[in-house]
């Protein structure tokens, strides 16, 4: 598997969203709020996180992983950063009326989000793997 910068930011989005997602159904299983670390969970917010994971998981080892950090980079900047700034987003205190949220999670979306745009977009995939001598 070759190393390079956009795998490896692909690789731990998918392995920390996919722990995060079944993590978080030991906290909350139901649309009751819960917390994890700070941040607000329910059982939405669980699924969403695990299947954002899986995805990444995938496109991994199928070789989509640029385009997952580019993709999921602006998802995240962007609903994070409407999140922050348009109150509007809020039907009976569940974002776009689906899901519960805290000021962490949208401050961690657009971290994680700019980190994601940024190596998809701007870093190019040179191969960090050891080279091997040819005979």
């Amino acid at each position: 598997m070759d190393r390079t910068p956009n795998r490896i930011v692909a690789l731990v989005i998918g392995v920390v969203f996919t722990l995060i997602g079944i993590v978080g159904f030991f906290v909350t299983s139901s649309m009751r709020v819960g917390n994890l670390m700070g941040f607000d969970v329910d059982i939405v917010h669980n699924i969403i996180h695990l299947v954002t994971g899986l995805i990444a998981l995938v496109s991994v080892f199928l070789g989509w992983f640029r385009r997952f950090n580019q993709v999921f980079g602006i998802i995240y900047l962007l609903l994070g950063l409407a999140g922050l700034i348009y109150p509007g987003l809020y039907f009976n205190q569940l974002l776009m009326g689906m899901t519960h949220v805290n000021a962490a999670d949208h401050v961690l979306h657009i971290v994680v989000g700019a980190v994601a745009a940024g190596v998809g977009f701007f870093v190019h995939d040179y191969d960090t793997s050891r080279a091997t001598p040819t005979a």
